[in-house]
C-alpha cells in the first residue's frame, strides 16, 4: 500500500510541474522574434497573404497566445505534441529517432564518471591530507572551474587536429548499442571500436565536471561514513581494512551518492545539449538548437516535453532505488 501512494503522489506530481514546464515554454517560444510562416515561405515568392493566414491556421499560430497555449496543452493530454513545422510529420517521431543518441551520451558520460570519481573520492578519505588528496581536490577544482565546451574544443584540438588519435565530430554509424549488438550476432567488431572513438571525447568533456563535483561528494560522505561507531566497530572486531572502507563506510556513504547521481543525471541531459554541437552529436541537443532557429514550435514543445519527462522519471527512480537502500527512508516518509 506505501508503494502504491508513493508513485501515485510521485505522478500527480510530476504531471503538474510538466504542465507548469510546458506551458513556460510555450508561451516562451512564442515571444522569441520571427514568423515560422515567414520562414517557411521566404524561399516561396508567389505565395499570397491569404495561403500564408491558411497555412498559419493549420499550424495552430493563428490565435492569441493564450489560445494557441490551451491548444497546446490539450493535444499533450491525448498525446498529440504536434506537427514538426520543418519536418512535416509528427514532432514526437523526429525527437524520438535522435532521443537514442543522446541517451547513449548522457548514460556512457555518468559511467565514465563514475568509474572515475568513486575511486578518487574513497582513496581521497583513505588517504586524507596526503598526496593523494591534494591530487584529487586540485581535479575537483579544475573539474569545477573548466566550462564543458571549453573542454571540448580544447579535446578537439589535442586529440583530434594535433594528434590525430579520434575523430572529430559525429556518432560514427548506428552507434555503440547497435554496433554492440551487431557484433553479438556475428557483426564486425570495428564498428564498436569505432562507435567507441567517436563517443570518447564528447563522453569525456561531459562527464569531467561531474567527475569533480562526485569526487568532493563521495571524499565527504566517506570521511564521516569512517567516523561511525559501526565502523569502528568492525575495525575493532579485526576485520580487513578492506571489507570495512568498501561494506560497512561506502554503504553508509552510499544514501547521498545515489540521490546526487540522479539530479547529476537531469544535469547531464542538459549539458548534453551543449556537447552535442560542439561534436556535432546527432542527438536531441543539437536538434533544440536547429528547431529554435527554425522557429519550429511544435518541435521545440515535443523536445522540452520529453527531456522534461526523463528528468522526472530519473527522479522517481532514484528517490525508488535509495529508499531500497536504507527502508529507514521508507518508515519515516509513511509516519
Amino acid at each position: 500500500m506505501y508503494w502504491v501512494l508513493f508513485l501515485l503522489r510521485r505522478f500527480v506530481h510530476a504531471v503538474t510541474i510538466l504542465i507548469c514546464v510546458l506551458a513556460v515554454v510555450i508561451v516562451g517560444v512564442r515571444m522569441i522574434p520571427g514568423d515560422p510562416v515567414e520562414i517557411m515561405t521566404a524561399g516561396s515568392p508567389g505565395i499570397t497573404e491569404v495561403q500564408r493566414q491558411q497555412l498559419r491556421a493549420q499550424l495552430g499560430l493563428d490565435g492569441s497566445v493564450l489560445s494557441q497555449l490551451v491548444t497546446a496543452l490539450g493535444r499533450t493530454a491525448h498525446g498529440d505534441l504536434g506537427q514538426s513545422i520543418r519536418f512535416r510529420r509528427s514532432a514526437s517521431d523526429v525527437v524520438l529517432e535522435r532521443l537514442p543518441a543522446t541517451m547513449e551520451l548522457t548514460v556512457v558520460s555518468m559511467i565514465l564518471a563514475l568509474a572515475m570519481s568513486l575511486p578518487l573520492g574513497i582513496l581521497a578519505a583513505i588517504n586524507r591530507k596526503k598526496l593523494f588528496d591534494a591530487i584529487a581536490s586540485c581535479v575537483s577544482v579544475l573539474g569545477v572551474s573548466v566550462p564543458s565546451f571549453v573542454l571540448g574544443v580544447a579535446l578537439i584540438v589535442v586529440f583530434s587536429l594535433k594528434a590525430k588519435w579520434l575523430p572529430v565530430a559525429g556518432r560514427g554509424g548506428d552507434g555503440l548499442v547497435v554496433s554492440i549488438a551487431e557484433l553479438l550476432s556475428g557483426g564486425d567488431p570495428a564498428a564498436v571500436l569505432d562507435a567507441l572513438a567517436h563517443l570518447a571525447l564528447p563522453a569525456f568533456a561531459l562527464a569531467f565536471s561531474v567527475v569533480a563535483w562526485n569526487t568532493r561528494l563521495t571524499r565527504s560522505a566517506m570521511l564521516e561514513a569512517l567516523n561511525t561507531d559501526h565502523v569502528r566497530f568492525a575495525r575493532a572486531k579485526g576485520l580487513p581494512e578492506f571489507v570495512v572502507v568498501m561494506r560497512h563506510a561506502f554503504g553508509t556513504a552510499l544514501i547521498p551518492i545515489v540521490t546526487i547521481v540522479g539530479l547529476q543525471l537531469g544535469y547531464l541531459l542538459s549539458g548534453a545539449f551543449i556537447i552535442e554541437n560542439v561534436f556535432a552529436w546527432p542527438g536531441v541537443g543539437r536538434l533544440a538548437v536547429m528547431a529554435i532557429s527554425w522557429r519550429d514550435y511544435p518541435l521545440v514543445q515535443a523536445i522540452v516535453a520529453m527531456t522534461a519527462a526523463l528528468f522526472l522519471g530519473i527522479n522517481v527512480a532514484v528517490e525508488l532505488l535509495y529508499q531500497l537502500i536504507d527502508p529507514r527512508i521508507r518508515h519515516a516518509a509513511s509516519r
